[in-house]
Order: structure tokens, then sequence, then C-alpha cells
């Protein structure tokens, strides 16, 4: 009577060591999807409610707007995207391409701001205020988005 309740014994520790096998596997597992998902230190665009006022409030009473003024963050140079630019022509302008898609269509415009050459911060822009003129390039802090003469609900980058 006595082998019924060894048999027992032994297939729990069995079943307990696999449940743990596969446990610590699936974490395992869990933990190199998350860490592949942050691997290349990508910039996901965000939104950034204060900038965005600021920007709208130019665009629409056609003045001007210093835009080191407008942020509450370290930045040395910024540039801006168009919805519908190339994530490869994103790359090239700023070093990574700031979208899992093919193109970057999450608003009317993305500004990324860089620090050392590096992108620190992306941010969705919902005015469509800008010229792809002035789009893919870098510049500098003292930039100001400007309109043009005499108009109201554009803005141009002008350093």
């Amino acid at each position: 009577m006595t082998l019924p309740c060894t048999n027992n014994l032994r297939r729990r520790p069995k079943t307990a060591a696999l449940r743990v096998t596969v446990t610590t596997l699936l974490t395992f597992v869990m933990a190199c999807a998350l860490a592949s998902c942050s691997l290349g230190g990508s910039v996901m665009p965000e939104t950034n409610d204060h900038l965005n006022d600021q920007v709208l409030e130019s665009a629409k009473n056609g003045t001007s707007l210093k835009l080191a003024d407008a942020t509450d963050f370290d930045w040395d140079q910024a540039g801006f995207v168009t919805s519908g630019t190339p994530a490869k022509d994103i790359e090239e302008a700023f070093g990574e391409p700031l979208t899992k898609e093919s193109r970057y269509t999450a608003s009317p415009a993305l500004f990324v701001f860089l620090k050392d050459g590096k992108v620190t911060k992306a941010v969705r822009i919902v005015p469509d205020a800008f010229s792809g003129a002035d789009a893919r390039k870098k510049y500098g802090r003292d930039v100001v988005l400007t309109p043009p003469e005499g108009k109201k609900g554009f803005l141009n980058w002008r350093e």
C-alpha cells in the first residue's frame, strides 16, 4: 500500500520541475522579446501638448515662435518631417527612422530634437502649418518659426 503513495510523490516533483522549467523558459523568451523591442535606442514619437499649443497659437495668430522658448527639455538641434515622409528619408536626415511603418503618418508634422548628434525626442505636431521645403534639415537652438510675410496659418523655420 505504500507503493502508490511513493509513485505520487515521484510524479509531483517531476510535474513541479516541469512547471518551473517551462515558466523559466517562458520568462526568458518574454525578456528577450521585450529587450529586442528596445534595442537600437530608437526614440518613438510622443505628444507634447504645451509645444503643440504654442505652435498652433503662433500659426493661428501669425506670430513668430522661438522654438527653444517653447520647449522644456535639452536639445541643440531640431528639425521636422511632414506626414508621408519615408522612414528611410527620416533616418538619412536624423539618424533614425522614428517610425515602425514605411512612412511617417501619425500627424501632419513630426518635430525631431537632437542632443550631441543623437535623437533625444520626437514630438507629433498637429497643426499642418509647415512647408516641405524646410523639412529634413537640422536647425540650431536659435531657430524661429515665422509666418510668411503677411500670412497666417503657415510657419517657416528660420535661423
